[in-house]
């Protein structure tokens, strides 16, 4: 099947032209249809593909097998098998026998067989295929001349068992003994059971960023837009070379025109078609709507098969952001408490991901990172499944989204996904975070949702949002709790937990900006609220009164700050004891502030007391513990004890830069204090070269006018060398 773009209306339309069956009106023919390859437009990503599909055949050296090409529909497999068609001819001219048979329905595939019997001289008394086939395939086997033999459009690979049985080598297509011939077949469908040990399988992917943004500029020509605004938007159609050439063509065909002719808004470069995607204009200007027929087709397949859960399952998926989804998270006694799902269970829905994944309407990785304690090192399960964009936008039923909010809701239960704040559940959250972010964005379909659904995609949320923050994601994890917050306020009158909380959250992102004045408003504010909620020693008011702790003596305000943290000091020994880890975590704060104000033995005592508890309750590498340990070491370096601090800077930094990442914040922290230790120690190159590249990823992390980068900046002009210029911030 070959597809056309075209603009009509304002909108992207698809045109189909089907290689059909002969009839009385319509002669068959075996020719493969190479006059619909352009050889203006090339292959963009298929070259390996295609040369290891001609290589062996061209040389002589054929394996015999059947080999498949199967990938989404759109994807371009016709075409690889149009280009390998080409590339045979080309080289071996007459030699070649070539034919092109359609497998799109049984009775055109009997019927070219028929023909293909006939032109070899097989008819004899036999008139059906059925009795044809052995003789066929003989006689092909026995051939000294090369031959290829491409079925297109096998989507149900049943149509190709004819009188027998595919995988077993005797359907209509079969393995061969022919050293020069070839067979090769296009379908959607690659469940490894029904090819067999007959067949060679070549899974047709979506292309890469660059590829597709080839494709675009191929059909859109080279002055719509930039190469950034192909990548992007060739990314957001998921690579898919149908999509592609439909856009593309579109905007050809938008710029062709005249102004006046133009439907007004229509998009006429790659940035502005991108926005429309995901705009009011998406029902006619989107790909998918055009292709959507073909992949319903592979729905109906499955139905008929017997996976009736399919169709239900892809639209709930298709709710989920565009990003990889934990399979853990489609959960089969919750799915089965709803209407559509009744009677499903774990072994029913793991063969219907399997039966979607086989005919590439969803993909499933098992390279996801994912924590998972009952999994072993090595397995091949599955971790996550991913929606190809544009089957997303075609097959998203919003009807399901309080089905998906349940689903999300139990996932990112802290007992079940643990502490966003913890980096042994980071590869948890990193594939919780997304769909919960997205779903808070689905403002006015959750409005139609009960309360406490509503509460619990704010709390996963939240929890997502904990997590951009932990890893260091600052400025996403203001917009994403500065979001949160106008959701609790559009519900909410008034302050409650579920609101406190989010300002709190949202003030230690000010505050780990640099915007201390803000943080120490809004810190007031939600003390003030925890007060007068839950009264002034609840564990919450504590929090808030200690953070607030934290933003004075950053402030400056050494004796505001030894102040508050020694009340809060005070009241969590007398409502949770001494060695709580609260009160650790208060008396951790009071040291810092005790260390600023140059009582050095005080703050060394809280200090080594504070380590040597997590280093028993947290372990050695905790970043709690790694925190401990850094500030430590500034107190030993302000002691004067150089060399020591410097090798404990060296050391943390290792550890921090495998734990927490390179750019994470508190990484970057250690690494401006090694590197001022470095100078200090008089070794001035390596000096200037770390701190260079830390004044650089603070710029890009925290932004040059934070305190932590100007003190970095600063750093750096004390290390440079004579007749050198610092770079600045």
């Amino acid at each position: 099947m070959a597809q056309n773009g075209a603009l009509a209306a304002g909108r992207i339309d698809i045109q189909q032209t089907i290689l059909r069956s002969a009839s009385a009106s319509h002669p068959l023919t075996l020719a493969a249809p190479l006059g619909l390859r352009d050889p203006s437009l090339p292959l963009r990503g298929r070259e390996a593909l295609v040369d290891s599909l001609t290589r062996v055949h061209l040389t002589g050296l054929s394996d015999g097998r059947v080999h498949v090409l199967h990938g989404l529909n759109g994807c371009g497999k016709t075409a690889i098998a149009l280009e390998a068609a080409h590339r045979a001819q080309q080289h071996l001219g007459e030699r070649l026998s070539l034919w092109w048979l359609s497998a799109r329905r049984p009775e055109p595939l009997e019927e070219s067989l028929r023909a293909l019997a006939g032109r070899l001289g097989l008819r004899g008394r036999q008139t059906h295929a059925h009795e044809l086939v052995d003789v066929l395939w003989q006689t092909l086997n026995r051939s000294r001349t090369p031959w290829m033999m491409i079925v297109d459009g096998a989507d149900d690979p049943a149509v190709l068992d004819g009188p027998g049985l595919f995988a077993a080598g005797t359907g209509w297509a079969r393995p061969h003994t022919c050293p020069c011939g070839l067979v090769l077949v296009t379908t959607s469908d690659g469940t490894p059971s029904f090819w067999g040990a007959v067949s060679a399988l070549h899974p047709v992917h979506p292309l890469s960023d660059d590829d597709a943004s080839c494709i675009l500029t191929d059909h859109a020509g080279p002055y719509v837009g930039t190469h950034s605004a192909a990548r992007s938007l060739a990314r957001r159609l998921g690579g898919l070379p149908l999509a592609l050439k439909l856009a593309g063509a579109y905007l050809a065909e938008v710029n062709a025109m005249p102004r006046a002719f133009r439907e007004p808004g229509a998009p006429d470069d790659f940035a502005a078609l991108r926005r429309a995607l995901d705009g009011p204009q998406a029902d006619t200007l989107n790909p998918a709507q055009a292709i959507a027929g073909t992949w319903r087709l592979s729905l109906d397949l499955l139905h008929h098969r017997g996976s009736v859960y399919a169709r239900p399952l892809l639209g709930l998926l298709s709710v989920f952001a565009e990003a990889p989804i934990p399979i853990a998270l489609v959960h089969p006694a919750t799915l089965a408490g709803h209407p559509d799902f009744q009677g499903i269970d774990g072994r029913v829905l793991w063969r219907t991901l399997k039966a979607l994944s086989a005919l590439h309407l969803i993909d499933m990785a098992t390279d996801t990172p994912v924590h998972d304690p009952h999994t072993t090192a090595g397995s091949e399960t599955p971790s996550a499944l991913r929606v190809h964009p544009l089957i997303r936008d075609a097959s998203r039923q919003m009807h399901y989204l309080a089905l998906a909010v349940e689903l999300l809701h139990r996932a990112c239960d802290l007992q079940q996904a643990g502490l966003p704040e913890e980096p042994e559940n980071w590869p948890t959250w990193h594939l919780l975070a997304p769909h919960s972010l997205f779903l808070i964005r689905q403002q006015e379909a959750l409005s139609e949702l009960p309360g406490a659904l509503q509460t619990a995609v704010a709390r996963g949320s939240e929890n997502a949002a904990r997590y951009l923050l932990a890893r260091g994601l600052l400025r996403p994890a203001r917009d994403e709790f500065s979001r949160l917050l106008k959701f609790h306020r559009h519900r909410h009158s008034h302050d409650n937990e579920d609101t406190l909380s989010v300002r709190h959250n949202l003030a230690g992102v000010l505050h780990e900006l640099g915007e201390l004045a803000q943080a120490e408003s809004a810190y007031r504010q939600v003390e003030r609220g925890y007060r007068i909620l839950l009264g002034d020693r609840h564990s919450h008011t504590l929090t808030a009164r200690h953070e607030l702790g934290r933003v004075l003596h950053d402030l400056g305000r050494l004796d505001d700050a030894e102040v508050e943290l020694t009340a809060v000091v005070a009241l969590r020994r007398d409502t949770q004891g001494d060695e709580h880890a609260h009160t650790l975590t208060a008396r951790h704060e009071l040291a810092r502030v005790l260390h600023d104000l140059g009582r050095l033995d005080d703050a060394h005592t809280e200090y080594q007391h504070v380590l040597a508890w997590r280093r028993t309750h947290m372990g050695e590498e905790h970043p709690r513990t790694l925190t401990a340990r850094h500030n430590l070491a500034c107190l030993v370096q302000d002691r004067g004890q150089l060399g020591e601090a410097l090798a404990e800077y060296e050391r943390i930094h290792r550890v921090r830069q495998r734990v927490l990442g390179p750019q994470h914040p508190q990484t970057l922290h250690t690494a401006y204090r090694l590197g001022c230790a470095m100078r200090d120690s008089g070794q001035m190159e390596r000096a200037h070269s770390l701190l260079t590249a830390v004044q650089q990823a603070m710029a890009d992390t925290l932004g040059p006018h934070h305190p932590h980068s100007q003190r970095v900046a600063a750093a750096v002009v004390s290390c440079t060398p004579p007749g050198q210029t610092s770079t600045g911030g």
